[in-house]
C-alpha cells in the first residue's frame, strides 16, 4: 500500500462517516506525471456533484471520451490551456493559441485534488471553507506526497492560505511560494471572464515571476 493509499484509508473513514462517500482525486496519468519536467497541481474547491474518482474521470475524458460533454464547459479548457502554458514555459510566454490546440493532452501531465471530498454545489464555499478547517491536515499530507513543482489555487488561495497553509508568501502579483513551491493564485476555472484573459492571467503572472525572481518578498500576506 502506498503512502497515498494509506492517507486516504485514514481520510476517508472520517468523510464517509459525516457525508456518506468520498471523491478520490490526484495524479491524472502516472506515466506523464513520472515525466513531466515540472509537476503542476491544480486545487479546487469540490465536484459538482460527481462521486466518483476525479484523477480517471479527467483521463478518460482525455484519453476515451475525446468529446464528451465536459468538454463543452470551461473549467477543463482553461485548466488544459494553462496546463500546457506552464509546462513548456521556457523564457516567454507559450501563445494563447498554442496553448488553446494543445490543451486537451497537457491534463495528462497534471494532478487535481480538491478541497473537499465529497460532491456538493459550486457556490457552497462555507462548506468548502468547513472542510478545509477539518480536514486542513489531511491536504497539506496530499501536497506534500504529491510534491508539485507548481501549484494553481483555482479560486481557492484564500482558503489554502487560511486553513491549510498559512506560510505562503507573495513574491509578485498572483506569486506565491511555499518552501520551493511557485504558487499561482489563479481565477476559478469556471469563471465567466474571456478565456485569452483568465490565460494571461496565469501564464502571464507567471512569466513576469520568472523574469523578476531576485525580486524580494512583498509581503506575507
Amino acid at each position: 500500500m502506498s503512502e497515498m493509499d494509506i492517507l486516504f484509508d485514514e481520510w476517508k473513514k472520517q468523510v464517509i462517516l459525516d457525508e456518506g462517500h468520498f471523491v478520490e482525486d490526484g495524479i491524472i496519468y502516472p506515466e506523464m506525471w513520472d515525466k513531466a519536467e515540472r509537476k503542476v497541481l491544480y486545487v479546487l474547491k469540490e465536484t459538482n456533484g460527481y462521486k466518483g474518482n476525479i484523477a480517471k474521470l479527467i483521463h478518460d475524458v482525455v484519453r476515451v471520451r475525446p468529446k464528451d460533454k465536459l468538454w463543452k464547459k470551461s473549467i477543463l479548457n482553461n485548466i488544459g490551456r494553462w496546463s500546457y502554458g506552464l509546462l513548456n514555459y521556457k523564457d516567454e510566454a507559450i501563445h494563447y493559441k498554442v496553448a488553446h490546440k494543445n490543451r486537451k493532452t497537457a491534463l495528462l501531465s497534471c494532478a487535481f485534488i480538491n478541497i473537499k471530498k465529497t460532491a456538493g454545489k459550486r457556490t457552497a464555499t462555507k462548506a468548502v471553507e468547513e472542510h478545509a478547517e477539518k480536514y486542513g491536515h489531511f491536504l497539506r499530507r496530499q501536497i506534500a506526497l504529491l510534491n508539485p513543482d507548481i501549484i494553481v489555487f483555482g479560486g481557492t488561495y484564500e482558503i489554502i492560505k487560511q486553513y491549510v497553509i498559512p506560510e505562503l508568501s507573495r513574491m509578485s502579483p498572483r506569486i506565491h511560494k511555499f518552501e520551493n513551491v511557485i504558487c499561482v493564485n489563479a481565477n476559478h476555472p469556471s469563471c465567466t471572464l474571456k478565456r485569452s484573459v483568465v490565460y494571461e492571467r496565469v501564464i502571464g503572472s507567471f512569466d513576469f515571476f520568472a523574469k523578476n525572481q531576485s525580486l524580494s518578498c512583498e509581503s506575507t500576506s
